[in-house]
């Protein structure tokens, strides 16, 4: 086995975790906050309390996602794909961003960051198995 297999097949890998992680958050923890803290305050205040957690694993996990981009490169040179699956993972670092900031102003970030983070989700998957060879 090839370090570029190795390099691609982790690629893969690691956008499948942060994908899953971040379905999970979006579709089973948010909607399950809802229910079990009807009072705004009391959700955000628990909802803070697991993005402190979320985010300890999610930026680990994301700053090796983007090392492994930048290897693949190295490696074996920027593709079309690898070059706009780099870009996807610096809009989607900016859209969790904004997601934080807005969440903490408002208390629920607008619905419109969700689903454009999730929009580019399913392209990030798209391109790390069209990298894959």
């Amino acid at each position: 086995m090839t370090l570029l297999t190795v390099l691609s097949a982790l690629n893969v890998l690691l956008v499948g975790i942060w994908v899953g992680m971040y379905l999970f958050t979006t579709l089973v923890v948010s909607p399950a906050f809802m229910e079990l803290f009807p009072d705004a305050a009391t959700r955000t205040a628990h909802r803070r309390t697991v993005g402190r957690y979320y985010a300890r694993i999610n930026g680990l996990q994301t700053g090796l996602l983007l090392i492994t981009v930048l290897a693949l490169g190295a490696a074996r040179g920027f593709s079309a794909a690898l070059l706009a699956e780099l870009a996807l993972l610096l809009l989607i670092g900016g859209l969790v961003a904004l997601h934080v900031r807005r969440g903490q102003a408002q208390g629920r970030p607008p619905v419109w960051i969700t689903n454009l983070t999730l929009a580019a989700t399913a392209l990030l998957c798209a391109l790390s198995v069209a990298v894959h060879p």
